[in-house]
């Protein structure tokens, strides 16, 4: 009999904690239960999508082992699926597969586990860890390919792919949207007096001043080199000067000592609304038009366009 993966998890049973030591294959897993293990992975691993393969998962499981609902969290994404309301009784596993870990699985009902359902559940675990790594490590990459390295915030790709998306459902259900365009003044006085170093240093320290002053509603991408965008859902201009304003106190008042010309370094903000016959580009422009004049007339200022 082929190795199976070690899964280690505990099952939550009348209250009590019982652990699941890993145990050999021969012993606990019969040819019929090692078939099935074979095609439930095989069927898991046609999907990327964690709700998917947990949704599978679970319609594959339940004639086999009834339970009500389900919950899988996984802390290293801060990504969670669920179904269904938490009953009194639970089987609970954290589950990893060569130190790397894949989040947590509980399923749920109100009538206690027999021992025998305990251990048929751990074997039938062994088909979902490797889909379940495969598909985290694909959400990973999508992430990171969506993520600037320097700031880790959303970076031009993402703001491509979202922010057009954005507009459009702000004119389908007509509610209010804002954007900013903010470029960083004095930004090249200070990479070639100081060092790029410090450049990126204060990039980062920007990103945490601008995101720090948005909502978790709001979204946030480095555009360029010096140059941000944030959209912001259900906020009328005036919400927006406040929020621009706050960004601008917030870069006067940062203290860093490594380098004299950071002192004199600002930010140009350009504001503006979403229209009703706007579309993405033209939206843009007009808030990039904005943070241009903001420039053109003295820097580190808002104008709305």
């Amino acid at each position: 009999m082929p190795q199976q993966t070690t899964v280690m998890g505990e099952a939550r049973n009348q209250g009590q904690v019982i652990v699941l030591d890993s145990r050999k294959s021969e012993q606990v897993v019969s040819d019929k239960q090692y078939m099935k293990i074979l095609q439930l992975s095989d069927l898991l691993s046609r999907h990327l999508s964690l709700q998917d393969i947990i949704a599978v998962f679970s319609k594959e499981l339940k004639p086999l082992i009834a339970h009500n609902s389900y919950r899988y969290v996984s802390k290293e994404l801060n990504e969670a699926v669920r179904k269904g309301d938490i009953d009194r009784f639970s089987l609970h596993y954290h589950l990893t597969i060569e130190k790397m870990d894949l989040g947590e699985f509980t399923v749920y009902r109100n009538e206690p586990f027999s021992s025998n359902e305990v251990c048929q559940f751990e074997d039938l675990l062994c088909s979902l860890v490797y889909p379940l790594r495969n598909a985290l490590m694909y959400h990973t990459a999508v992430a990171s390919a969506y993520k600037d390295p320097l700031t880790g915030i959303n970076n031009r790709a993402a703001m491509d792919k979202l922010l057009p998306r954005e507009v459009k459902l702000a004119k389908r259900h007509d509610q209010r949207l804002a954007m900013m365009i903010m470029d960083l003044d004095g930004f090249k006085k200070i990479n070639d007096t100081c060092g790029h170093d410090v450049g990126d240093r204060f990039l980062k320290s920007v990103a945490g001043i601008v995101h720090s002053s948005l909502r978790d509603t709001d979204m946030l991408f480095r555009y360029g080199g010096d140059e941000f965008v944030a959209a912001l859902p259900q906020t009328d201009i005036q919400g927006a000067i406040d929020v621009a304003d706050r960004i601008l106190h917030g870069i006067k008042n940062h203290d860093v000592k490594e380098c004299a010309d950071l002192d004199s370094a600002g930010m140009s903000i350009g504001v503006s609304m979403l229209h009703a016959g706007d579309d993405f580009n033209r939206f843009f422009k007009r808030v990039d038009q904005a943070m241009y004049k903001a420039k053109a007339s003295g820097k580190h200022r808002v104008v709305v366009g």
